[in-house]
């Protein structure tokens, strides 16, 4: 999760489910949208860019922005349509240091009651997932990065809410 804006941001190009940018393009649009809410993993300790990096990527192939209820979405997203698993997502969470750090700035009971208020579009969430042909994978290959938005979702069967 990251410190959000409170006003959805306008629907940028990597939220089109047909988007023709690669995942490497897409995730410049969703850094470029989001200066100051989001941190890029490069300018983050080692120990977190990993754990930021595969959740921006989310971000990105599920065409999820960084309003509060879109963050809950793409921790449902992560954990019902990744194969990252519940043990080992819900680990990276506690153990690193920035991650706690975001969850303590918004506060527990606000972080519990965005994903109260998100539990119709988990809903649909839980049945997209169903739809799709597989699990994204939680580290998606490099060659991933080259490849379109379009092809990713068409082949993993994703589509954008």
């Amino acid at each position: 999760m990251r410190r959000s804006r409170d006003n959805p941001a306008a629907r940028l190009s990597y939220q089109r489910q047909e988007s023709p940018q690669t995942l490497s393009e897409g995730l410049q649009e969703y850094y470029g949208a989001n200066v100051g809410a989001v941190t890029r993993p490069k300018d983050l300790p080692p120990e977190s860019a990993a754990l930021f990096l595969s959740h921006d990527i989310c971000h990105v192939i599920f065409g999820l922005n960084t309003t509060l209820d879109d963050e809950a979405l793409a921790d449902a997203r992560t954990l019902l349509s990744c194969d990252v698993g519940v043990y080992r997502y819900a680990s990276y969470l506690a153990q690193d240091k920035q991650a706690k750090a975001l969850f303590k700035e918004l506060g527990y009971l606000k972080s519990a009651w965005v994903t109260l208020m998100s539990l119709p579009r988990i809903g649909r969430a839980v049945r997209e997932t169903w739809r799709m042909k597989k699990r994204w994978p939680w580290v998606p290959p490099e060659t991933f990065l080259n490849r379109t938005l379009a092809d990713l979702r068409e082949e993993f069967g994703i589509r954008v809410m």
